[in-house]
């Protein structure tokens, strides 16, 4: 026979059961209050991963208020927020291996501190460290042209080897640039080709030409290219960058002549904008002689 007592102990643990059951059932299935998102970029070669939490506004004061000045920010919500690079890559002016790095802020009034951290494991500021710090720089505070409600990170400005990583919160904005290591490759690449491999293709020395005219680069170097694509094959293209390589060196009296040709040539392809645009140029240069 079962004792009174034993039977008044299964008749609470049967309560309790049940107790814990309704509660469980009564939980709602509600979305995240700060939902995590990944944004994912490549910049040149690099392909860059930035995973995080974005809090809402919620007609709240945000940075001076909900955010401390001066105080170390998670630069989000829930886990600290993590920048992943598969390639070095060089951010406000410093490099940095390619890897995975929690992102930090320091937000101030009229700039912020970027803290870029090795522990990766941390809730919000768990785990922080400075001594893991690999770097640290300012940026300065800008106005949003518009109201961001949530967080954002964006990955903006692309050009090439390089682009801006802005975070945007309700009216401020701040940005920073993050330049991979294409250059250092395509450099390496022409370099191979022309100079090793003596690769003797007048689209090879046209590409090489024009990357050193978008970049900046040794402008005697890509005439010289230049050159011996135009020699091989006077396309207007060819003639065009020419023209303008010529012109960037002073030469405005060669860039004419090159321009003219492109103008001819584009006229018999059919190429009306080229034609247009060699005109546009030869006018402005002719002022200059």
């Amino acid at each position: 026979m079962i004792s009174p007592f034993k039977r008044l102990s299964q008749f609470l643990l049967t309560l309790a059961l049940f107790g814990l059951l309704s509660t469980a059932q009564a939980q709602l299935s509600l979305p995240e209050p700060s939902p995590s998102t990944t944004v994912k970029q490549k910049v040149g070669f690099t392909d860059l991963t930035i995973t995080y939490a974005r809090p809402s506004v919620k007609d709240r004061k945000i940075f001076g208020g909900l955010v401390p000045f001066n105080k170390l920010w998670r630069t989000g919500a829930s886990d600290a927020t993590i920048l992943t690079i598969s390639d070095p890559v060089i951010l406000e002016g410093k490099p940095l291996p390619a890897g995975s790095y929690s992102l930090f802020t320091i937000p101030n009034l009229t700039e912020w501190t970027i803290v870029i951290n090795k522990h990766v494991g941390g809730h919000g500021l768990d785990g922080y460290d400075e001594k893991n710090d690999v770097m640290r720089f300012t940026v300065k505070v800008d106005s949003s042209t518009r109201f961001y409600e949530s967080f954002t990170i964006e990955v903006q400005d692309l050009v090439r080897n390089q682009a801006n990583i802005y975070l945007n919160w309700a009216n401020t904005t701040v940005h920073f640039p993050v330049i991979s290591n294409a250059d250092e490759r395509i450099t390496a690449e022409i370099m191979d080709r022309i100079n090793v491999k003596k690769e003797d293709k007048p689209s090879l020395y046209y590409q090489a030409a024009l990357y050193y005219f978008d970049q900046g680069k040794d402008t005697n170097q890509a005439l010289n290219w230049i050159a011996k694509a135009v020699a091989q094959k006077p396309a207007f293209n060819y003639l065009h960058l020419q023209a303008k390589l010529l012109a960037r060196v002073g030469n405005y009296k060669g860039a004419i002549q090159a321009a003219r040709l492109s103008a001819d040539a584009a006229q018999k392809e059919k190429f009306q904008d080229y034609v247009t645009l060699n005109n546009q140029l030869i006018a402005e240069w002719e002022k200059k002689l």
